[in-house]
């Protein structure tokens, strides 16, 4: 079972150009699910029914799992058996009328204008390295990048004389990205003319081009940058728990909130579906429904 395993892995990575978070998440769903199998005494993929898929499932919501991680685990073995089934590996497709459990809608969690600007404020900027930060933070802020598209950006992916970012989202879609004046000078500026993104590369060959730099010459990880922004946001008590993509979320609800057109803010998030982004609305009613209480006279 493993070696359709690896046959699908591969198909997700070279043919569907899945990116290669979504494609690690898809194996530890799936190896469960393989490890399940076995435990039931199934040696062969031909032998799984549909009951055997409906078990699997049971399991893991009586072991906690969240609904969205449900629909994740849900979706993974169902594009599995589908690949298989299509492919010709298997007679029977046990998946097929698989519905998946619906995670109920979350609102996002966002800062507030003054939040976001003392989170950013945050790094110390007279030495090297907080002005690396700043710079990062101003960053996810101005262009609502996923944090594996800033650590991902190189040197000439920042067309600075059109104030704009070259990004590789998923499925390495490319899209532009407005940045702004207040990114542009603590990036170029600072951290690039200043001399610090060269000090820490220190002429090593070790930063493959990417922007940003660990104190080591390397290119940052994305565990590194979620590292640093906890460090900052903990002293301030923010009111929300503060990851990479909380400043996601607060660049499209501010966005929205000062009536930017959705279609644009679609754009900008690298956002497939506008669907994706109209959950941004429901935020912004919202932020409407609070002004209305808090200032009209029979609010």
């Amino acid at each position: 079972m493993n070696a359709e395993l690896e046959e699908y892995l591969a198909h997700l990575r070279l043919e569907r150009a899945r990116s290669a978070n979504t494609v690690e998440g898809y194996r530890r769903d799936l190896e469960r699910y393989l490890a399940d199998l076995r435990e039931a005494g199934v040696r062969s993929l031909a032998d799984v029914g549909r009951g055997e898929v409906l078990k699997h499932l049971k399991r893991l919501r009586e072991l906690g799992l969240a609904e969205s991680s449900l629909a994740r685990a849900a979706s993974a073995i169902r594009g599995f058996h589908r690949f298989l089934h299509r492919e010709g590996l298997l007679a029977n497709d046990p998946a097929a009328m698989l519905s998946a459990p619906r995670p109920a809608r979350k609102l996002p969690d966002y800062l507030s204008v003054e939040d976001a600007a003392r989170l950013v404020e945050a790094p110390d900027t007279s030495t090297p390295l907080g002005v690396r930060d700043r710079a990062m933070f101003e960053l996810l802020w101005a262009c609502g990048l996923r944090v594996g598209e800033l650590v991902a950006l190189t040197l000439p992916d920042a067309l600075w004389d059109q104030a704009l970012l070259r990004v590789f989202g998923k499925g390495a879609k490319e899209r532009l990205v407005p940045v702004g004046a207040a990114a542009i000078h603590w990036v170029r500026d600072r951290y690039l003319r200043e001399g610090i993104r060269a000090g820490l590369a220190g002429g090593r060959g070790l930063d493959d081009g990417r922007l940003f730099l660990s104190v080591r010459g390397r290119p940052l990880t994305r565990q590194r940058v979620w590292q640093l922004l906890k460090s900052y946001a903990a002293p301030l008590k923010l009111r929300v728990e503060v990851t990479p993509h909380v400043f996601r979320h607060t660049f499209a609800t501010h966005l929205v909130n000062a009536g930017a057109d959705l279609r644009a803010v679609q754009e900008m998030l690298g956002h497939a579906d506008i669907a994706t982004t109209q959950i941004y609305t429901h935020l912004e009613r919202d932020f409407l429904r609070e002004v209305h209480r808090s200032f009209h006279p029979r609010g």
